[in-house]
């Protein structure tokens, strides 16, 4: 039997090797804090060996301490040992209820129920949470007061099926994925109450992204209301894991909601915030100057906007040139056909309708066949440039091909554009390609729930 003492060693001197390192290198928990993406609060209490962080955390210090492994090897024993230990104790409660000893001794039964029971592995994922979706409180969450063994393996799990869903989002839109995400998240957030100290943060970050995705699938709904509530939600939930990268990329979307509103000088600052925050790998510092360059432009201010877009080129340039994106990145979809319909939307919002068409035609060309409702927004754009370019039947036949990924998508945002569209139209043309998008469009507006 492992004794708990030998549990609380291995911890502390997991705390004394990370300080350890931490000196040798010259830096301040402070520091350390900035550049893992943590709390000094965090960085203090790992090393006073009063809590552990988890694998992504000691991974970051491992790297930045160039501890050779050390770190990580310190935490994957530690772990391997406290699941040990918790596995034992399970056990051993489970064998009390049924009035079974070790030794053969009358043995109390303090502290021995457990709501619902566990499954013998100690770890609550592997049977009674093989299905973590369902509707009704797993077994041991939600009801009891007794400390529950959750699988660290639980937020890979979500981690996966939250990439999975964004890919099923990108092509088929928001409808039948948001439900699945808001239950998802009760789901989440029970585990995150039940889990234990070490693993708390890296749920509370699991969580963040799931509130953050939530939001963005609201947007494309339509729906503002609950599109601003999941994104404040998220940085809540970012700001208490610590986690500044998540943070600083929830800053952003709140920059895009903000050029949604047409609020270019809120966007502006908030792209700036989220860009000032914490190191950002190229592709989500990229997102960041788009936010910025959309916001200028929404102020009519050329210089700023085209000076922030050309900086977001070098950044896509240099990431596309790797040969993977950085392990941190969020927004692995700013590419260089995401960035070139941004930069159309800009010259667009800026009086720039011939170099907005060019840049939304080039854009369109090396479209992602994965990206339907971004697509359907590009081409949005690329209708109302035609429009303002008095190219009035490639406006017509852009926009009804819009429309209908638009439609397939349930993508509220860009039938907001293409409504624009329907309107500057209105009496502009006798072309069969307007006539056709704008009675297709009337047809799809008052008939499809988006």
């Amino acid at each position: 039997m492992i004794d708990p003492q030998q549990v609380e060693d291995a911890r502390r001197a997991l705390g004394v090797g990370l300080a350890q390192h931490r000196r040798s290198r010259g830096l301040t928990q402070a520091d350390v804090a900035e550049r893992v993406y943590s709390t000094r609060s965090t960085i203090a209490g790992v090393e006073r060996g009063q809590q552990v962080a988890d694998r992504v955390f000691w991974r970051r210090c491992d790297r930045l301490l160039e501890a050779g492994g050390e770190l990580l090897a310190g935490y994957d024993g530690y772990r391997d040992l406290k699941q040990r230990f918790d596995h034992e104790r399970i056990e051993a409660r489970q064998r009390a209820r049924w009035g079974e000893v070790d030794d053969g001794s009358p043995q109390a039964l303090v502290d021995v129920p457990v709501a619902g029971g566990l499954p013998s592995s100690g770890t609550v994922a592997t049977t009674a949470l093989a299905d973590p979706s369902g509707g009704s409180p797993a077994p041991g969450l939600g009801g009891g007061s007794a400390s529950v063994s959750v699988d660290p393996a639980m937020a890979l799990h979500w981690e996966e099926m939250l990439r999975l869903l964004a890919a099923s989002h990108n092509v088929f839109g928001s409808r039948q994925v948001y439900g699945a995400v808001c239950r998802e998240l009760a789901v989440v957030r029970r585990y995150r109450h039940e889990a234990t100290e070490d693993l708390k943060p890296r749920l509370l970050a699991v969580e963040a992204r799931w509130a953050e995705f939530a939001s963005w699938t609201a947007d494309n709904l339509g729906d503002v209301s609950a599109a601003t509530h999941w994104l404040a939600h998220a940085l809540e939930l970012a700001c208490r894991a610590g986690d500044k990268r998540i943070a600083a990329y929830v800053f952003m979307r709140q920059a895009q909601q903000a050029v949604d509103r047409i609020d270019g000088a809120h966007a502006a600052g908030l792209a700036r915030t989220a860009e000032s925050l914490v190191s950002l790998t190229d592709r989500d510092r990229a997102l960041c100057l788009i936010r910025q360059a959309q916001g200028h432009a929404l102020c009519g201010d050329k210089s700023r906007s085209l000076t922030a877009i050309k900086a977001a080129h070098k950044l896509i340039n240099h990431a596309t040139g790797l040969a993977a994106d950085d392990a941190d990145t969020i927004g692995h979809h700013c590419t260089h056909a995401y960035l070139q319909a941004h930069e159309g939307y800009c010259l667009l919002r800026l009086g720039q309708v011939r170099a907005a068409a060019r840049a939304l035609e080039d854009a369109l060309e090396g479209w992602p066949v994965n990206y339907r409702q971004d697509e359907a927004l590009t081409r949005s754009w690329l209708a109302l440039s035609y429009a303002a370019a008095n190219r009035l039947a490639e406006a017509g036949a852009e926009g009804s091909r819009a429309l209908s990924l638009a439609a397939a998508t349930a993508s509220a945002r860009a039938m907001r554009a293409l409504g624009q569209l329907h309107a500057r139209l209105a009496g502009s043309s006798t072309s069969t390609d307007v006539i056709e998008f704008r009675n297709s469009f009337s047809l799809v507006a008052s008939t499809v729930r988006l």
